[in-house]
C-alpha cells in the first residue's frame, strides 16, 4: 500500500502526561498518538519535532507520520483524550522531518511575578541571545551544547512574568534553566555579567532547571503554514476557557483565604 507523508500540529497539556517521548507502561503523548494512529493503518515512520518533559504542554508540537490517505483532524481527535488534540494536519514531502526542517522553535515561560526586576530580566535575556556554549544549561553532557538562540524576550502581563525564547534548537532542560538564570538576575541575585560568564566554554557554573508546568512548546517555525480546523480551534477555545474561569475562582479562593489569615 503506497503510504503518504503528513504533519500535523498538536496541543497537550503536560500534567496529564509523563512527558511527550513513549514509554512502556506510562501514559504520554507519543504514545497515546501512536495507539490511535494504528487505527487508521499507519506506517511505522513516525517522529516528532521535540521532546517534552513531564508536566510540560505544548500548543504547537509538531508530528511526523505516514498514512494511506489524509484524514482532518476531528478524525484524530474522536479517538485521542480531551486533553490531547490534533489542531491541523497538512499533508508534506517525503523528506519532510519534524525535527531536521524545522526552522525555530519557541517556548514560554510563564512565571508567577514575585516582583522581578524587568530591566534586569532583560539584561539577562540580551546577554544569552545568539550563538553560545550551553553547558551550564542543560543536563546532557554527550554532544556539542553550542546552540543560537535568534530571540529571548520578556514581558509583564497580568501579575505574571512571561519569557520567550525563540531558538534553531535546543538542549534537554535548556530552557528551563535558562529561565532559572533569567530569574535571579530579576532578583538581582545574580548580574547579567555572570550569565555571560557562565556562557563560556570551561566555565562550569550550572544552572538548576526551573518548575516545568509553566513551560509551553508555543510554536514550531517551518516554511510552511499550518492552517487550523476551525471546529476543533473552537472545541478547544472552550475548553481553555473554562479552566481559565476555574484557575480564576481557585486565585480568588486563595487571596481571600489568605487575607483572613492577616499574616
Amino acid at each position: 500500500m503506497q503510504m503518504r507523508r503528513f504533519a500535523a500540529k498538536v496541543y497537550y497539556e503536560g500534567h496529564g502526561f509523563h512527558g511527550s517521548q513513549r514509554q512502556k507502561g506510562l501514559r504520554t503523548v507519543e504514545g497515546e498518538f501512536l495507539r490511535v494512529l494504528e487505527r487508521f493503518g499507519a506506517g511505522e515512520w513516525f517522529k516528532s519535532a521535540g521532546r517534552t518533559d513531564r508536566f510540560v504542554s505544548a500548543l504547537g508540537n509538531v508530528f511526523g507520520f505516514e498514512l494511506p490517505s489524509a484524514l482532518p483532524p476531528r478524525a484524530f481527535n474522536a479517538y485521542l483524550p480531551e486533553d490531547l488534540r490534533v489542531l491541523a494536519v497538512r499533508e508534506v514531502d517525503a523528506s519532510f522531518h519534524p525535527r531536521y526542517s524545522a526552522i525555530s522553535r519557541t517556548y514560554r515561560y510563564f512565571a508567577p511575578d514575585r516582583g522581578y526586576s524587568l530591566r534586569r530580566v532583560r539584561e539577562a535575556c540580551s546577554v544569552l541571545a545568539g550563538r553560545h556554549s550551553f553547558h551550564n544549561f542543560t543536563c546532557e553532557r554527550e554532544r556539542s551544547t553550542v546552540r543560537n538562540l535568534l530571540e529571548v524576550g520578556a514581558e509583564r502581563q497580568g501579575g505574571v512574568l512571561v519569557l520567550s525564547f525563540r531558538g534553531e534548537s535546543f538542549l534537554r532542560e535548556m530552557v528551563r534553566r535558562l529561565c532559572t538564570a533569567v530569574l535571579l538576575a530579576g532578583m538581582g541575585e545574580i548580574g547579567a555579567a555572570e550569565i555571560e560568564e557562565a556562557l563560556e566554554p570551561g566555565v562550569l557554573r550550572p544552572f538548576p532547571p526551573s518548575p516545568p508546568e509553566f513551560l509551553v512548546l508555543w510554536e514550531v517555525e517551518y516554511g510552511f503554514e499550518f492552517e487550523h480546523e476551525e471546529y476543533t480551534a473552537e472545541r478547544l477555545a472552550r475548553r481553555l476557557q473554562e479552566r481559565l474561569e476555574h484557575l480564576i475562582a481557585g486565585a480568588e479562593m486563595s487571596r481571600q483565604m489568605l487575607s483572613s489569615l492577616k499574616v
